[in-house]
């Protein structure tokens, strides 16, 4: 069966080789929007999940980093350090604001300004310069350096104050705005309200109970709230997941489905073509069984055919891509690529049934036809 399959496959090479290229380029696109949503999704909770933060302290009914507002008094971090258990407390402030570069503005950007002195807050993963920072220093995402052409000693303004790139930064892109980080007094007076933060971090001492800080910090003041770091890790993928990653999610099963309306059609066409040679497998004793299997055999070829060239664009392309989106974070996983394999196959089956059916209604006299 398999060589007649292959035979009925390559019969017509040019529209096989046009419903591969249909198919690869579609594969191609869900490999990549897949990896724009793993990146997508790790940038936005990248700083949150490896930041070394055990609790984090804002106002009530604030529960995310991304959108929600919050503001306490910077003072409150002083307090909260005497409580037994915690080994240290900061400020941290977020700023959501443009900055610009000679006559340009850029994109947005989401400032976090971190006390210099703890350094609590800061960005785990620095990948050129230092993040000790001096007055008007900045932290900046790689992907917004890349893509206004900065690195470290660069210069850019942030609200007509002068900064300097001191250090880059990865896992801090999240699509739609970048993060850089300032030293706390510099959020201040770009801000320009002293005494004033979006959340108090906490570094817990060791052996400390959680839940006993977490009491107390609540006792301290019943207009704040209180969340771990894991739960204040699942609250900003919460939030990113109801947002902009649906988007993707769409995309991605509208790609799916042309994969199994193009093998449809591919093999819808093929049946027509060669009535007359299923007619004469049928009138030869071939079991409707077997020229299901046929078809699907085709089906499975063709579909798995167009992963490979998936494979193949998606290196090819994906450099180019991101010269031309430099913002753009794509992390590609093998998990990924067996989901795409595996609904590749399924795809080809599912793009089997229409064929199938019109298998259905050819009759062996039908050899007799020409």
């Amino acid at each position: 069966m398999v060589p007649l399959a292959r035979r009925m496959l390559f019969r017509d090479r040019g529209r096989l080789l046009v419903t591969v290229i249909g198919l690869g380029s579609t594969v191609s696109l869900i490999l990549f929007l897949l990896a724009v949503y793993d990146g997508v999704r790790d940038g936005t909770i990248n700083y949150v999940r490896t930041a070394v933060i055990d609790l984090w302290v804002c106002q009530k009914n604030a529960n995310n980093l991304i959108k929600s507002s919050s503001f306490v008094q910077t003072s409150r971090a002083a307090e909260i350090s005497r409580i037994p258990g915690v080994r240290g407390a900061a400020p941290l402030m977020r700023i959501i604001t443009r900055a610009r570069i000679g006559q340009r503005d850029t994109s947005t950007l989401f400032i976090l300004a971190f006390d210099p002195r703890t350094r609590i807050g800061e960005p785990a993963s620095i990948a050129e310069g230092t993040p000790h920072l001096e007055r008007h220093d900045m932290i900046l995402d790689r992907s917004f350096a890349r893509k206004y052409g900065l690195a470290v000693g660069s210069m850019l303004r942030i609200q007509e104050t002068p900064f300097r790139i001191a250090a880059i930064s990865e896992g801090t892109n999240a699509l739609l705005a970048q993060y850089a980080f300032v030293r706390i007094d510099d959020g201040e007076e770009l801000l320009g309200i002293p005494g004033i933060a979006s959340f108090i971090l906490v570094r817990l001492g060791a052996g400390a109970n959680p839940q006993q800080v977490i009491d107390a910090i609540r006792r301290l003041d019943d207009r704040l709230t209180v969340y771990t770091r894991d739960e204040f890790v699942a609250n900003n993928l919460a939030e990113i997941q109801t947002g902009v990653l649906p988007v993707f999610g769409a995309i991605i099963v509208f790609g799916a489905l042309v994969c199994g309306l193009v093998i449809a059609l591919m093999l819808y066409s093929s049946v027509l073509e060669r009535r007359e040679d299923y007619a004469t497998l049928k009138a030869l004793g071939a079991s409707h069984l077997y020229l299901l299997r046929l078809i699907v055999v085709q089906s499975i070829a063709g579909s798995l055919s167009g992963f490979a060239c998936g494979l193949i664009v998606t290196a090819a392309t994906t450099p180019i891509l991101l010269q031309f989106a430099p913002s753009v974070t794509v992390h590609y996983t093998v998990s990924a690529a067996l989901i795409v394999f595996a609904g590749t196959i399924v795809i080809g089956i599912c793009g089997a049934a229409v064929p199938i059916q019109l298998l259905r209604r050819i009759y062996p006299a039908e050899v007799f036809r020409a």
